[in-house]
């Protein structure tokens, strides 16, 4: 299983006190769907924040209700200072990394680190008459929508690849080349085409989130986590993490259990 973890509510105070953000699963499309998720204010103040989005090779479709807008979008690293000026309202669907390039037919390195608005690519949703519902209900449309948009399909190859690696992650790209019968330019061309990114890439995601789901469920203590994640030594593992996260581990653990 892949669920990625995503925390603006621990990561930035300015943000948790001005904005709600949920996540729900559609058990009849989360083999392409993680999640559906909504971000609204909880007061009406006008003030910028910041949302911090962590790297999780997804990439997502995005609704600005307020600005009337609809794009696909992924990072490559944690974007740190993704800033939103309030009161705003979002709500999206986090796809399984795969999963837009299997809708799109699209190369996955075209929508990360920038945006592709959904009219460019599909043209079944009327977008005028979607902005004019109220807010719940366009997000019920949106969720009807996509959710009829995977009806039918099987997750290939590719789309089942980040639940299959997150089970056993590789040490390396040469194990993960021999796993997968690749040359390494074959992974590289591939991963660029299904994931926009580089197989190192996606390895250091598939470990950093392993050890989000450890510390948030209070499974292990930071050293523990060596163990399990391949990595090679203490101050290793904290460099990576707080080059992710932007925090280390012990401050994450923190703030969590408050």
């Amino acid at each position: 299983m892949y669920y990625p973890i995503q925390l603006p509510f621990i990561l930035n105070e300015a943000f948790t006190r001005v904005m709600t953000y949920r996540e729900i699963v559609i058990p009849e499309c989360s083999d392409f769907v993680l999640c559906f998720w909504e971000m609204f204010p909880k007061v009406n103040e006008q003030t910028r924040v910041k949302n911090v989005i962590i790297a999780d090779g997804c990439i997502d479709l995005i609704v600005d209700y307020d600005q009337k807008q609809l794009f696909f979008t992924g990072n490559q690293q944690t974007d740190f200072d993704y800033e939103i000026e309030t009161p705003a309202r979002f709500f999206g669907a986090r796809m399984m990394p795969g999963a837009f390039h299997q809708l799109t037919g699209l190369p996955a390195a075209q929508a990360m680190d920038d945006f592709i608005l959904l009219q460019e690519v599909f043209d079944d949703l009327n977008l005028e008459t979607f902005f004019a519902l109220s807010f719940e209900a366009a997000k019920e449309q949106f969720q009807t929508y996509l959710t009829k948009k995977f009806s039918g399909e099987q997750p290939n190859e590719f789309t089942k690849l980040f639940p299959r690696l997150a089970e056993k992650i590789p040490q390396t790209t040469k194990e993960l080349y021999e796993l997968l019968y690749f040359s390494p330019r074959q992974c590289q061309r591939l991963f660029a085409k299904n994931f926009g990114l580089t197989p190192k890439m996606v390895l250091s995601i598939l470990r950093f989130q392993r050890c989000l789901q450890i510390l948030t469920s209070n499974q292990a203590k930071p050293a523990d986590i060596l163990t399990v994640t391949n990595y090679y030594d203490q101050p290793h593992f904290n460099k990576d993490f707080k080059r992710h996260l932007g925090i280390t581990p012990l401050e994450l653990m923190a703030r969590y259990k408050k």
